[in-house]
């Protein structure tokens, strides 16, 4: 697959990643050095890109908020990032991953630790490409885990993140019925979540969002999905 795998790398100093870019054109991979943001967003939306190498304080937007607002484009085949920086400090890492980003490295940049993160990112390829096959055999209604996003007829929806993890939960568990218990202890983790209306307003939040008959009802009992939709 290195040779359809095509990356871009955004840094302030082409020659700084001289020594990258050559050394991931040796192994097939198609590389791009992107020199502003301008080309990068270009290139994501005219081209398949699958991955883009970002540093951190690039010189017209820090990786942070390239990544949010990669994120954000809408109709796009979303690449996998990576942020690079000589900067060790958790809370940037943090933020970093909260942005969407899929890893953070630090610089200097090893070339050969950085292709066995890649060959990593390209099983995740492989994992939404099956994704995208299951998807076509159900139309109506798809979860899909790698994008966060529900893709139906009506184009794709965002959830916030608890309640997107409700409907996957549901999803891939059509014969089960949840109880507020069961919310508590699997995505919230903390079980007197269950004896609030916290998960009742997500569930509501949820049919608001893609329609009043995807969540059935069981009275006295909890909620499950509604095959008929899927």
């Amino acid at each position: 697959m290195s040779q359809y795998f095509h990356i871009i790398i955004c840094s302030n100093s082409e020659s700084s990643v001289k020594k990258t870019k050559e050394y991931l054109e040796e192994k097939k991979y198609k590389v791009t050095f992107a020199k502003s943001e301008d080309d990068l967003q270009l290139s994501i939306k005219q081209e398949n890109v699958n991955l883009v190498i970002i540093e951190l304080d690039y010189n017209q937007k820090d990786g942070i908020t390239l990544t949010s607002d990669i994120r954000n484009l809408k109709d796009i085949i979303q690449p996998f990032i990576i942020i690079f920086s000589n900067k060790q400090d958790d809370y940037i890492q943090i933020t970093a991953f909260n942005s969407g980003v899929d890893d953070f490295i630090i610089s200097p940049i090893k070339p050969i630790l950085l292709e066995a993160r890649i060959a990593t990112l390209k099983k995740r390829l492989l994992n939404r490409t099956e994704e995208i096959s299951e998807a076509e055999k159900h139309p109506n209604f798809f979860v899909d885990k790698e994008q966060y996003l529900i893709i139906t007829k009506a184009g794709k929806i965002s959830l916030p993140r608890k309640e997107f993890e409700m409907i996957t939960l549901m999803y891939e568990n059509t014969n089960k019925i949840f109880t507020r218990q069961d919310f508590a202890k699997l995505i919230w983790k903390v079980t007197e979540v269950a004896n609030s209306r916290t998960i009742d307003i997500h569930i509501r939040n949820i049919r608001r969002v893609l329609g009043n008959d995807i969540i059935k009802t069981t009275k006295g009992v909890g909620y499950t999905i509604n095959r008929d939709l899927l």
